[in-house]
């Protein structure tokens, strides 16, 4: 579950060549259930107001 990725974290720690940002990014992903990594992708499209197609089509992402 998403509220065990410090444990995961901890694990990640030594890996060389990714920042600390990108080590937690990545503990959040691994330990999360689908249903939690869903939630967080959708999050993360509204944040930027790109959840719809329409929204992200007049921007110019091609999908």
């Amino acid at each position: 579950m998403l509220k065990d990725w410090p444990i995961v974290y901890r694990k990640l720690r030594n890996m060389r060549k990714l920042s600390m940002e990108e080590k937690v990014l990545l503990a959040q992903g691994m330990a999360a259930t689908p249903e939690e990594r869903l939630m967080m992708h959708d999050q993360f499209l509204r944040s930027f107001g790109l959840y719809s197609h329409w929204e992200r089509k007049k921007l110019g992402f091609k999908l």
